[in-house]
């Protein structure tokens, strides 16, 4: 049975909206129309979609898994480091090893390959990421498994529900107000009880009498006027190109011209222009008999600066999704480091704040609502994948060699290797000095003009 299906069994159509009321249980409203801004951005802006599916395919690679709590302390450690703007992967990598230890944990296992009966995994994430970015809110609804099974109160499917579409009711009668319900208008109003909705969402200062501080701020909101001026723009040049009529018109600017008798001419002339009209007949001339003249009606679109105007808006709207405008196509500085760093800095800026705050928010509802209270379970993705952020192997291997202080083992660690079996683990743990070298001791009675020998 399809999410939608089994959404059509929990309620019965409403024909009119809910109106507001200030009671316990109100209907609030985030004070933006989402329905538009997924219509005008993601749907209707290509900048907008090519910014957010970059962060989103991006997002959507990293493995999955379910992990046992071994360490507590160096849980903590792990989860801090993973937050960093310039996370060390060496000792992310060391801290989950001594943090966790994989753990088999059936119903959780299989959510993170098939969620449901259409989506993997990855294809949640992406839809997770999507929503955020373009709404501000990203809402999972997690259908329980039954009372009567031993996995009772653990999700048994989870979905990502249309953001732009779902209201949050809140209690007023505390403070700060408190969620106590969600619905969807989706040709009908869906109930959700609080704890089977998981809803993540971005900082919003904006507080309101209805409760708008309790949705995300959309990222598309604070760059409403840039959007605006992208999407006229490209209006302007779709309807500039649909719609071209003449840029101006020729006249006859003689005296000997007599509009009746001298009707031919123009006639002539008009035929010789469109018979020297194309890339065929470049170069081609048009002779007129009279003195001719030019008024120009329409405006070129070099003269709008449209390409100009949309290079701006790119920057714009790439600065807002921390999106490197080079792996958009620009060619300023578009060498093969610069794509590199790029790369580097689209993973640090847009994708792994999204995945950490999945991250944490699964682990959250788990530990509340999930059924997984009081356990050390905890599900995490791979950080490791995105090789941009390991460290340049060249000069890591350069500075590991001169770091005798190392044993071989530490920096196997370092570098991501494992040791060779065949060889006796001992002799990894031991140090090994650097032949060919003295102590500056050595040298302290030697004549001035005599230069040591290393």
């Amino acid at each position: 049975m399809g999410l939608f299906d089994f959404l059509n069994r929990k309620a019965a159509p409403i024909k009119q909206p809910i109106a507001l009321s200030v009671e316990r249980g109100i209907v609030t409203w985030d004070g933006q129309n989402q329905q538009e801004i997924v219509r005008d951005s993601y749907i209707g802006n290509d900048l907008v979609y090519a910014i957010i599916s970059m962060i989103t395919q991006k997002a959507k690679v990293a493995p999955w898994g379910v992990y046992k709590v071994k360490n507590k302390e160096a849980a903590k450690r792990y989860k801090a480091l993973t937050m960093d703007r310039n996370p060390d992967i060496a000792k992310i990598r060391e801290q989950k090893e001594l943090a966790f230890e994989p753990y088999n944990d059936t119903r959780l296992n299989e959510m993170l390959k098939y969620p449901n009966s259409e989506d993997t995994w990855s294809d949640l994430v992406e839809q997770w990421v999507g929503f955020k970015k373009i709404t501000g809110n990203a809402f999972m609804y997690a259908k329980m498994v039954g009372e009567a099974s031993v996995n009772r109160g653990k999700p048994l499917e989870v979905y990502m529900l249309p953001s732009q579409y779902m209201t949050v009711k809140i209690d007023t009668s505390v403070f700060p107000p408190k969620k106590v319900a969600y619905q969807l208008y989706y040709g009908q109003y869906i109930p959700f009880t609080a704890a089977e909705i998981l809803h993540d969402k971005y900082f919003n200062p904006e507080w309101s009498a209805t409760g708008g501080q309790l949705y995300g701020l959309s990222p598309l909101r604070a760059a409403s006027k840039v959007l605006t001026r992208s999407n006229s723009s490209k209006e302007a040049s779709v309807a500039m190109f649909d719609n071209m009529g003449p840029l101006g018109a020729l006249y006859m600017d003689d005296p000997r011209f007599d509009p009746i008798s001298g009707s031919e001419q123009a006639q002539a002339l008009k035929m010789q222009i469109s018979a020297n009209t194309g890339a065929g007949k470049y170069g081609s001339t048009a002779v007129s008999g009279y003195k001719v003249g030019w008024a120009q009606i329409g405006v070129p679109a070099k003269d709008l600066q449209l390409i100009e105007a949309e290079k701006w808006d790119k920057e714009a709207l790439c600065s807002i999704y921390g999106v490197p405008p080079v792996l958009l196509g620009s060619q300023d500085a578009a060498t093969y480091n610069n794509v590199k760093e790029a790369e580097k800095s689209l993973t640090l800026r847009a994708v792994l704040p999204e995945l950490t705050a999945i991250r944490d928010n699964i682990n959250r509802k788990l530990q509340s609502d999930w059924g997984y209270a009081g356990t050390d379970i905890f599900v995490d993705f791979d950080m490791t994948v995105y090789q941009e952020l390991e460290a340049n192997r060249t000069e890591q291997s350069q500075w590991l060699n001169t770091a005798w202080w190392l044993t071989p083992e530490q920096k196997l660690k370092i570098q991501g290797l494992a040791p060779d079996p065949n060889v006796p683990i001992e002799d990894y743990q031991k140090l090994y000095i650097p032949s060919g070298l003295q102590p500056l001791d050595d040298f302290t009675n030697l004549p001035v003009d005599v230069p040591p020998t290393l």
